[in-house]
């Protein structure tokens, strides 16, 4: 298994990826549909890795709980799952993310990193695979037209079939052609089932084909510091932040071999740096580190965090496990 990180000259400090605006008006909206629907209350909780009631109270969040799991260090709301889909189908929310404005907005704002994600693809795509053009890609769960686009007019994309996922019960879609390439980004965050959809996933898979997962990890340094205070993470948007350690489990657990494992984030000081003032006093250190170094250090910083597998944004690799143990 490799571990790698992203190095780039820009300054992390000076990324932005979504418009403030929206940003608000979607806080707004989860907010408004959470306090409309009574929360859940249960310290026994299971982790969605572990399966076992292993959960310490973390912190609360528009009267929700989170709990972090003692043997994986993963992140969980304390929730029902019915409440969970009924905020996925929210026209409010729905109607604001098919916007065009919406929609236009994230394609300006994150162009240059699905270019990069597209460059690392194709390097990753012909390490796995031994080719990167004209492979069949099926993309799970993605909401942002921008990138569906860019993928498509790839070279390394022969057919691109972007495919909705239902909760709890798999994958909607109109073939049983099986992919190459299969992406799973940043859907696994409402999941508290992730090993049955994991193995859902697997069945459009060839079986030398690969899984790219992308996710908020549990793990990270500005959720674990920020906690609460994190304005990037609700419920109900989030809740399941797997850590790195419980994102390799439960790929184990789904019948996985994983190939690559990475944090490739470069959000993390920059977001603990706007909210300093919400820290905890028990926070002392971070506080120091971030308020008394310059640019380039807290660069260095971002790109420790990175190297150490501490960065709060999970990319994995990974194929169907070859194994005669391997999950079903």
């Amino acid at each position: 298994m490799l571990r790698s990180f992203q190095y780039t000259e820009k300054s992390y400090l000076k990324y932005s990826m979504q418009s403030s605006l929206f940003q608000m008006k979607e806080l707004d909206i989860a907010r408004k549909f959470v306090a409309s629907h009574p929360c859940k209350h249960d310290m026994e909780q299971a982790c969605p890795v572990c399966r076992k009631k292993t959960g310490k109270y973390f912190f609360t969040k528009w009267d929700v709980d989170y709990l972090r799991c003692e043997k994986c260090n993963s992140i969980y709301a304390v929730c029902e799952e019915d409440t969970v889909e009924s905020y996925l189908k929210h026209q409010p929310l729905l109607s604001l993310r098919l916007s065009k404005e919406y929609q236009e907005q994230i394609t300006n704002s994150r162009m240059l990193v699905w270019k990069e994600f597209l460059e690392w693809l194709e390097v990753r795509a012909y390490r796995f695979l031994g080719r990167n053009r004209k492979l069949n890609i099926i993309d799970i769960g993605n909401r942002f037209s921008g990138l569906a686009t860019m993928i498509k007019a790839s070279p390394i994309s022969q057919k691109y079939d972007c495919r909705e996922f239902i909760h709890q019960t798999g994958v909607n879609c109109k073939s049983n052609e099986k992919a190459d390439i299969i992406f799973y980004n940043d859907a696994i965050k409402t999941e508290l089932h992730p090993v049955v959809q994991l193995k859902n996933i697997k069945k459009w898979m060839k079986e030398d084909g690969i899984l790219i997962i992308g996710a908020r990890a549990g793990s990270g340094f500005d959720i674990i510091t920020l906690k609460e205070n994190n304005k990037r993470i609700y419920p109900y948007e989030h809740v399941f932040l797997p850590s790195v350690r419980g994102m390799l489990k439960i790929l184990q657990d789904s019948g996985f071999d994983v190939l690559e494992i990475t944090t490739p984030g470069v959000m993390d000081v920059k977001y603990v740096m706007e909210d300093l003032e919400w820290l905890e006093d028990r926070e002392e250190f971070v506080k120091y580190l971030l308020k008394e170094n310059n640019e380039a250090i807290l660069q260095e910083f971002q790109r420790f965090l990175q190297k150490s597998c501490m960065s709060s944004f999970i990319r994995v690799i990974a194929r169907k496990a070859r194994h005669k143990n391997a999950a079903i």
